[in-house]
């Protein structure tokens, strides 16, 4: 914020000394004398503090004040006369004015005041800037994870979201790449406008371009009026072209044209239409493949490849899975009204070992019929899908046979061995096997279990 000042000297000259021991002071000064100079100045910018020394009768000294409130209510005023009766400092005050007192021998003394008003100034303009934080923060997407892979990802999306720049973003299906890209949004300049998504492979290059650009009355069959198409609808704010592996390709050279022109022309229309939209593109499919074969154009790719974020799969971070399972089970117990308050060891250790082809909106899935199915406030196996059940049953392939066995292979079968004799308790395994749960849980982890 910066530290600008008003003076209004309006008493014939009685501030005239003020403004050069303001800038003495390190602040930046105006100095205006008439009626018609403050309204003007007033309106072409904003001032953290203005000080208006008025004529003991003058008229205009309540107005004056009730303006400036009225459209900078953050600004602080002070009022300065040469008779500061007690009750004009009482309306004063009860107007908003910072300070209201008589004009002082010495100019100086009015700095410390000045200071103090400067002061407030500052302490409410941090407390806007952090509503606003806690605004953006209300509504912001929850990214969970606390793995490496996920610390990494959160960093780049804070460093990349204020510059905007198009962004690609790559992942699996199901590991959330609408939801970083709301991120991206609500992170970024563009967070009080609207968001967009649309899925660019399921339609036709036709009913694409009808969405994407809009189309003039009578350009088809069936349109009798003027529709504009998401491009113009998220002017000013983000778009995510969902799937832009799957986008037919006379689409694709439509869509650089918008990325380097910054306009679009409806469909059955003429005339460019200028567009501020920040793409966001998102993909399951590695489109550097796709060029090499011819299925996607290779300035497209370079043109959508700014910067890219990468999405881990599930299977890549499974210290994950038990943070989303808090989440999950959180969520749906509100939903229907469950009382559940988590999973039992042998439940969180076959979740563990999954290796969730389908990604977070599998395990999701899987975490809300288990809320419905469970009555007894904790999560068991017989709550989740049949082949969880089947899967802490099933013993790998023993190796009687082979002489060659790694001591990685003893160790990985015995393990498996004495966690399916406990009926996966882990504090019971870790206990016959003589280490610590922690211990375990690596050990877990290495081989997969």
């Amino acid at each position: 914020m910066r530290r600008n000042i008003l003076v209004v000297d309006k008493d014939n000259g009685s501030l005239a000394a003020l403004p050069e021991l303001l800038k003495a002071a390190g602040y930046e000064v105006i100095h205006v004398h008439t009626h018609h100079e403050t309204r003007s100045t007033l309106t072409k910018e904003h001032f953290a503090v203005v000080i208006a020394g008025l004529e003991e009768h003058h008229a205009q000294k309540q107005s004056l004040l009730k303006s400036i409130k009225a459209n900078t209510p953050d600004t602080e005023v002070i009022l300065v006369s040469r008779a500061a009766r007690v009750d004009a400092a009482v309306r004063a005050m009860q107007m908003g004015a910072f300070h209201f007192l008589s004009l002082p021998e010495n100019p100086a003394d009015l700095l410390v005041i000045v200071d103090k008003a400067m002061e407030k100034c500052f302490l409410q303009s941090e407390v806007n800037e952090l509503r606003q934080i806690l605004k953006k923060q209300q509504t912001m997407p929850t990214l969970i994870g606390q793995s490496a892979p996920m610390q990494e990802l959160k960093k780049e999306i804070a460093r990349i979201a204020p510059l905007d720049c198009t962004v690609l973003i790559q992942g699996e299906t199901g590991t959330g790449k609408e939801m970083v890209a709301k991120m991206i949004h609500k992170l970024s300049s563009r967070a009080d406008k609207r968001f967009y998504a649309i899925n660019a492979g399921v339609f036709s290059p036709e009913l694409l371009a009808n969405e994407l650009f809009g189309h003039e009355k009578g350009a088809f069959t069936g349109a009798q009026s003027t529709k504009e198409g998401i491009f113009e609808a998220a002017n000013n704010g983000t778009l995510l072209l969902d799937e832009i592996g799957e986008m037919p390709v006379n689409m694709q050279v439509q869509l650089l044209r918008v990325l380097q022109e910054r306009t679009i022309t409806r469909v059955g229309g003429t005339s460019d239409i200028s567009i501020d939209v920040r793409v966001i593109a998102a993909t399951h499919r590695n489109l550097e493949k796709l060029v090499e074969k011819n299925q996607f154009r290779q300035d497209l790719f370079y043109r959508l490849n700014v910067f890219t974020l990468r999405l881990p799969a599930l299977r890549e971070r499974p210290d994950d899975i038990p943070l989303f399972c808090n989440f999950f089970i959180e969520k749906y117990c509100k939903t229907f009204g469950k009382k559940v308050t988590g999973l039992s060891e042998n439940a969180m250790l076959a979740l563990m070992r999954h290796s969730y082809p389908g990604n977070v909106r599998e395990l999701e899935n899987i975490i809300e019929r288990a809320v419905v199915l469970c009555d007894s406030g904790t999560i068991h196996l017989a709550h989740l899908p049949q082949e969880f059940s089947i899967g802490t049953k099933r013993t790998r392939k023993t190796h009687t046979n082979n002489t060659h066995r790694t001591l990685a292979d003893v160790e990985q079968e015995h393990i498996t061995q004495v966690l399916h004799s406990v009926d996966g308790n882990k504090a019971s395994a870790a206990k016959i096997l003589g280490i610590d749960r922690a211990t375990l849980w690596r050990k877990l982890k290495k081989y997969s279990l």
